[in-house]
C-alpha cells in the first residue's frame, strides 16, 4: 500500500477544522496575487484588503501560502540557522520554498501585518498509527475574538510520496481546537496548548487524553501575557524552565531544551559583551579626557567622577557576568573564555584610574597638573 507522508514524517490525518465555513471565494482570489508584489506586507494587505473578519484574513494568508510555498525536503537536516526571523522570510519569499520554521514565521509575519494576535509554536507531533515524529516541528496559534486556535501551514500544503513531495493542498488544519490538534501535535511548551489542564509529555505519548475532558487551573492566557511582557533572555529562561518540568521524554526535547540553553547563554554571553562596551566607552571617553588634563572642553570634578564611576560599574558587572556563564558550544564558550580572560589587565588599569581620580579630586586644584607630569602619578 502506498502511503502519503507528511513532509515532517507523518501520515495525513483526516480531520475537521473550523466548522464548515464556506471559504470558496476568498479562496478562489487568494491563491495567486499580482507578480509585482514581493514584500510580505504586501502580499498581506492585497490579501485582506476587502475582507472584513480575522478569520477570512487568517483564511487568506493561510490560503496563499499553502498554495505558493513549496517544502524543500533538501532543508530538513541541513542546520541552517539565520540571523534573524526577517531573513527567513527573505529567504521563503525570495526561493517560495522552505521547511516548517519558513511557513510558520511567514504566516506570524504576515498575519500580524494586518493586524492579527498570532504566534510560531514548535513541539512535535505523531501519525495516525501513533508514532512519534523524529524531526521537531513549527506551527502557528492565532487568537480570534478572544479565542485560541491552531493552524498548520506545512501539512496543508502537501506531502511526501516515495522521497518526492507533492505540493496538494490539503485543508485540515485551520482554525483547529486547542483540544483536537492536541492529539498529533504537542508544544515543547505547555502554555502554547492553551488549555487550562495541558498535557504533558508523558499524557502525549501514551494518548492520555481523558484529562482533556476536566477543566483545569492552568492560567495559560495569564501566562502568556507574562511572557509577552518579558525580554527575550527570561522568556527563554522561563520557557525552558517549563518544557523540563513537563518531562524531557525523547530526543526531540532534549535537543530544544539544549538549543535553548545554547540561546540563553549566547544572550547572556552578548549582554555581559554589551555591558562591558559601556564601560569601555567611558573609560576611553575619560582617558580622552585625561590627555587633555580635563580641559577643552573642561571637565568639572562630578563629571570626571561620573565616568570613572560609569567605567567600572560596566567592567565589573561584565566581569561577574562572564564568570557566570559557560557553554557546552565549543566557539561560545572560547569567546566567553577570551573576554574572561581580557579582564584582569583591563580591570587593573581601570583600579590604576580609580587611583589617579581619588587623589586628583582631593588635590589642591592649582596643583592638579602637576599631577600629570609626574610618572605613575
Amino acid at each position: 500500500m502506498i502511503k502519503e507522508i507528511l513532509i515532517s514524517g507523518f501520515l495525513i490525518i483526516s480531520t475537521l477544522g473550523y466548522g464548515q465555513s464556506d471559504f470558496s471565494s476568498i479562496d478562489k482570489k487568494s491563491k495567486t496575487v499580482h507578480d509585482s508584489l514581493s514584500d510580505y506586507k504586501e502580499i498581506a494587505d492585497y490579501l485582506t484588503n476587502d475582507l472584513e473578519t480575522d478569520t477570512e484574513k487568517a483564511r487568506a494568508i493561510y490560503i496563499w501560502i499553502a498554495h505558493n510555498i513549496k517544502y524543500d525536503l533538501a532543508q530538513i537536516n541541513d542546520g541552517k540557522r539565520y540571523d534573524s526571523d526577517q531573513d527567513i522570510i527573505d529567504a521563503v519569499l525570495k526561493d517560495r520554498k522552505g521547511v516548517c520554521q519558513h511557513y510558520s514565521e511567514l504566516f506570524l509575519a504576515m498575519s500580524k501585518s494586518v493586524g492579527l494576535k498570532s504566534y510560531v509554536i514548535t513541539g512535535y507531533t505523531r501519525d495516525v498509527f501513533g508514532n512519534i515524529a523524529e524531526l521537531s516541528h513549527a506551527w502557528n496559534g492565532i487568537n480570534i475574538d478572544s479565542n485560541y486556535y491552531l493552524i498548520d501551514v506545512t501539512w496543508a500544503a502537501g506531502f511526501e510520496l516515495n522521497g518526492k513531495y507533492v505540493h496538494k493542498f490539503r485543508d485540515e488544519y485551520f482554525l483547529k481546537s486547542p483540544e483536537d490538534f492536541i492529539k498529533d501535535h504537542i508544544p515543547f511548551d505547555p502554555i502554547w496548548q492553551f488549555m487550562d489542564n495541558p498535557l504533558n509529555n508523558n499524557d502525549f505519548i501514551s494518548k492520555y487524553f481523558s484529562k482533556l475532558d476536566t477543566n483545569g487551573t492552568f492560567a495559560f492566557e495569564d501566562s502568556i501575557q507574562q511572557y509577552e511582557r518579558n525580554n527575550e533572555l527570561v522568556k527563554l529562561e522561563n520557557s525552558n524552565k517549563r518544557i523540563i518540568e513537563n518531562g524531557v521524554k525523547n530526543n526531540l526535547i532534549q535537543r530544544q531544551v539544549d538549543e535553548n540553553i545554547l540561546q540563553i547563554t549566547n544572550r547572556k554571553y552578548n549582554l555581559a559583551i554589551d555591558t562591558l562596551n559601556v564601560g569601555i566607552d567611558n573609560y576611553n571617553l575619560y582617558v580622552s579626557h585625561k590627555n587633555r588634563q580635563f580641559r577643552n572642553p573642561k571637565l568639572d570634578d562630578s563629571s570626571i567622577k561620573e565616568l570613572i564611576e560609569n567605567a567600572e560599574n560596566g567592567v565589573y558587572a561584565a566581569n561577574e557576568m562572564f564568570y557566570g556563564i559557560f557553554s557546552s558550544d565549543r566557539d561560545l564558550n572560547n569567546l566567553i573564555t577570551d573576554a574572561r580572560n581580557g579582564m584582569p589587565d583591563l580591570i587593573s588599569d581601570l583600579e590604576r584610574e580609580k587611583d589617579f581620580v581619588n587623589r586628583y579630586l582631593k588635590k589642591w586644584k592649582l596643583l592638579r597638573p602637576f599631577m600629570f607630569l609626574t610618572y605613575g602619578y
